[in-house]
């Protein structure tokens, strides 16, 4: 078996450098690509240490985003290693090397499944590939969170121990190399958010479909290398969002330009949502 695992670094070199160290001697992972996206501060010599016959560190020319930096790393696995297997792992994640393993074995069970994931201890990992309605709702915090959680206990009611599902997070996750292939990876043109809903829409073209192990789990500190670049988490980073989700709308949903409008108005009071939570959160932390 042999794998590749993808760990995509800005200006998080600690973080990063702390979970290649920690799973590097795994038996799931045949190799380590370590993609600094740009950093602006010295995190890539932070992490030029890291380097060994296993582990790879590497550095793109400009930051374009979570899904360049992640096709980066895929790219020099796949011309250097050729790996049948990829994993792409946020720094701010960790699991254990039977975890891993599952995973690929998930992938294994059935021809149709591209993408694995187990589910994350924090949160949910998993949603609907949405229609325009689902876009829209989506930008309102409360009515998506809700919405994943009642996915979260369906999956944990499911009998079946692999449960087929439409989207899983990218913070951590396997792909059969040719199913990041036929579906031509990320989508470059987003910066951050939407990547794995473009990519599931990609696979179910190409002929896969994805799915959670639902006796498996990871931690998922969420949002923390954002956390770093933006002091607001949920408001501050939003303006991705809205980019990112014009670019699913228009080539991925061939919206018209009356939905674009719908989706403006929609974006906007969904910042305000995101604001007043910033602001509840704040007080209540003494912030």
């Amino acid at each position: 078996m042999n794998t590749a695992l993808i760990v995509l670094n800005y200006n998080d070199a600690d973080r990063t450098a702390s979970l290649v160290k920690k799973i590097s001697g795994y038996r799931s992972l045949s190799h380590i690509i370590v993609v600094d996206n740009c950093s602006t501060d010295d995190s890539f010599e932070k992490l030029l240490p890291l380097i060994d016959n296993k582990i790879d560190v590497i550095r793109t020319e400009s930051n374009n985003g979570y899904a360049s930096g992640n096709n980066a790393g895929v790219l020099f696995a796949l011309k250097h290693y050729a790996p049948e297997y990829l994993y792409i792992a946020n720094p701010d994640v960790f699991f254990d090397d039977e975890t891993a393993l599952a995973m690929i074995n998930a992938l294994n069970s059935n021809p149709s499944y591209g993408v694995s994931a187990p589910l994350v201890r924090q949160g949910t990992n998993v949603w609907n590939l949405p229609g325009f309605a689902g876009i829209l709702e989506s930008l309102f915090l409360v009515l998506f969170t809700l919405d994943k959680k009642r996915i979260r206990r369906n999956i944990l009611n499911d009998s079946r121990s692999i449960v087929p599902v439409n989207v899983v997070e990218g913070s951590f996750l396997a792909i059969k190399a040719d199913a990041w292939k036929k579906a031509r990876g990320f989508d470059n043109r987003t910066f951050l958010y939407a990547e794995e809903i473009i990519f599931s829409r990609r696979l179910r073209n190409a002929g896969f479909n994805e799915c959670v192990l639902k006796d498996y789990r990871y931690d998922h500190l969420h949002s923390a290398s954002i956390k770093k670049a933006h002091r607001s988490r949920k408001a501050a980073a939003f303006h991705y969002f809205r980019d990112s989700f014009r670019i699913y709308n228009r080539h991925y949903l061939h919206t018209n330009p009356v939905q674009d409008i719908i989706f403006d108005i929609c974006w906007r009071l969904g910042y305000i949502e995101r604001c007043l939570y910033d602001i509840i959160s704040s007080f209540k932390s003494g912030h």
